[in-house]
């Protein structure tokens, strides 16, 4: 028994350290993407590698901010936080979403800037080039992160994950851009572009403040979540009625309680084992959540 409790600590923490070293790595590949298209704006005056510069900024934050929730995820509850620290995510992504917003707001001018000043495109080549190598790194950066994602299961890598994603279909998007402004003169599908992204990090800012307002004032869980932890309670035979069901989300955590009424003065015993295996129960519904019952007898009812 004991032998088959350290396994299962070692893998724990072989678990939490694949987390972090995916966590920094998104971080790490955030900044080399940020140095790179910085440097290749100022070379070509390319307002799509602008806009993919303003992407890589927005991967930077979600980077940082999936790096705090994991972090804050693996320190345990302790004196001042009953309930944990969930709710640190929720406040580093709503100062992302602050942050995105900015850069949608300065994408958005120079683009303007650029329509009523048009520059040429420079450098085609070196704009090509460096988009090439930012495809090639955020490849290596996603396959890295699907390996983790399937040996730890992680939300938080799962989404910055997503964000990679689309981000390699976005680099393509700019180097088809800056093919058609340079080979063809079409400048204006350069600006066009920028415009589209622009109001695409607007649009992320939007999601992102909405979903952590929702965090920071205890939005119920769906409904249908809420139907299904009903649905299990009632099915179980010594219960008439559950009432005063609550729940809430606190980043990667959830909470629920409820009362319930008994068909009968049962035993402490029975009730214990009653509790128990209604929250081993939703527990394999609704993972990572804290579940407190309070069971009353029938004559106090």
């Amino acid at each position: 028994m004991e032998k088959q409790k350290k396994q299962q600590t070692l893998s724990e923490k072989k678990r939490h350290q694949l987390m972090k070293i995916a966590s920094y790595s998104s971080v790490i590949t955030a900044v080399i993407l940020i140095i790179i298209k910085v440097i290749s704006f100022f070379m070509t005056n390319s307002l799509a590698i602008l806009s993919s510069l303003m992407d890589s900024g927005l991967d930077f934050g979600a980077s940082v901010v999936s790096l705090i929730a994991i972090h804050q995820s693996l320190i345990p509850a302790d004196k001042e936080h009953r309930f944990g620290h969930g709710k640190a995510e929720a406040l580093g992504a709503l100062a992302q979403g602050i942050i995105i917003c900015f850069s949608g707001i300065f994408l958005f001018y120079e683009t303007l800037t650029q329509i009523f000043n048009p520059k040429p495109l420079q450098r085609f080549d070196i704009g090509v080039i460096v988009m090439l190598i930012s495809i090639v790194i955020t490849l290596i950066l996603v396959l890295f992160q699907r390996f983790v994602i399937k040996k730890t299961n992680s939300i938080s890598i799962n989404a910055d994950n997503a964000h990679y994603i689309g981000d390699i279909s976005m680099n393509i998007g700019v180097i088809l851009s800056m093919i058609c402004s340079y080979l063809l003169g079409w400048s204006w599908l350069d600006a066009i572009f920028a415009l589209c992204v622009s109001v695409f990090l607007f649009y992320s800012a939007y999601k992102i403040i909405f979903k952590v307002q929702s965090i920071l004032m205890d939005k119920e869980l769906p409904i249908e979540t809420r139907k299904k932890i009903k649905q299990i309670v009632l099915n179980h035979a010594l219960i008439s009625n559950i009432y005063d069901l609550r729940t809430r989300n606190s980043g990667q955590n959830s909470f629920i309680q409820f009362s319930v009424s008994l068909n009968g003065n049962y035993s402490l015993q029975t009730t214990h084992d009653l509790c128990n295996n209604l929250e081993q129960e939703i527990k394999q519904f609704v993972p990572n959540c804290e579940i407190f019952i309070h069971p009353e007898p029938k004559n106090e009812k």
